[in-house]
């Protein structure tokens, strides 16, 4: 099951419907019962100390706008409705599409095909979605074959270098290009609380950096892999540099004033990405990337480019 839904402002009815099934406490707080575990329209009355119609009537508005299934059973001769939490992340974009938007093109870069690396720290590492890759704290296993399979890869510092494929058509112009992924800081186990400043570069022009506040793992990732024990880091947070014409952004604040066009992406037969951990800045606290398999998000690297 997708557990994301994914929301813009094209889809007012729906927008709506979620933003008023979540307008109200109690039922903020019933996702939170659901999301431990599957229970009974009698249970989440309880749990709240509310009437069990009031409870029926906050699983009907969540029910209506997607966020929870219910149903019946047949529990020692009654009958019960057992509900469910259908999704535990909810993306929303507050904007509409324009007339004559540019053409898009976007391709997922799986995080174990980069082409260059560097772990100068105590600590790394690389699993696939069923186990480790190669042997925990030894950079030797950054260069094995089977980082292809890689879910999550995590240094204390360092850096990461892809030559991503540049799929700008012939004869077109970049208008702009941006780059996704779910990153954190890496810390000894996890630490909510430990600064990291991520920097990207591409084509070997600094886009800045993104400070990560923690190594999250206070709870399981939604893609976490069963083997993955609790106690280590577990999901990142969803992270974005744009960069346009009107300079380089990370999830929306403007970090850089450099053009797209300095990038000369046109001319270039591979985009260089650099992700790196920098020991002289002011947060040297590594790096986790996730892949499709682990985290909170369902995709690996995305980068996006509009012509």
């Amino acid at each position: 099951m997708d557990y994301l839904y994914e929301l813009d402002a094209d889809d007012k009815e729906k927008l709506c419907l979620v933003a008023r099934a979540l307008s109200v406490p109690d039922r903020i707080d019933i996702t939170g019962l659901l999301f431990r575990k599957p229970c009974t329209i009698l249970e989440l009355a309880n749990e709240l100390k509310i009437p069990v119609s009031s409870a029926g009537v906050h699983v009907k508005i969540l029910e209506e706008a997607g966020i929870v299934s219910t149903q019946r059973l047949t529990s020692g001769g009654v009958n019960v409705k057992m509900c469910r939490l259908d999704k535990y992340l909810i993306h929303m974009i507050l904007r509409t599409s324009t007339p004559n938007m540019n053409q898009v093109a976007s391709v997922h870069i799986p995080i174990g095909s980069y082409t260059a690396c560097e772990s100068l720290g105590k600590w790394c590492g690389i699993i696939s979605d069923s186990g480790y890759i190669g042997v925990e704290d030894d950079p030797r296993s950054f260069y094995l074959l089977e980082r292809k399979d890689a879910q999550l890869i995590w240094l204390q510092k360092g850096f990461l270098e892809y030559k991503l494929p540049n799929i700008l058509p012939n004869n077109k112009i970049c208008k702009q290009f941006s780059l996704s992924m779910e990153i954190c800081s890496e810390a000894p186990g996890y630490d909510e609380n430990f600064k990291s400043d991520i920097y990207l570069t591409v084509n070997g022009i600094s886009c800045g950096f993104y400070r990560s506040n923690g190594d999250y793992g206070q709870r399981r990732g939604i893609y976490t892999p069963a083997f993955w024990q609790n106690g280590l880091t577990q999901y990142g947070k969803l992270v974005t540099w744009t960069i346009s014409d009107k300079g380089v952004f990370v999830n929306m604040n403007k970090v850089a004033d450099t053009v797209v066009s300095a990038f000369n992406i046109e001319n270039r037969p591979y985009i260089l990405m650099r992700l790196e951990s920098r020991e002289d800045s002011e947060y040297c606290g590594g790096i986790n990337i996730f892949g499709e398999k682990a985290g909170d998000y369902n995709q690996a690297i995305v980068m996006t480019i509009e012509h």
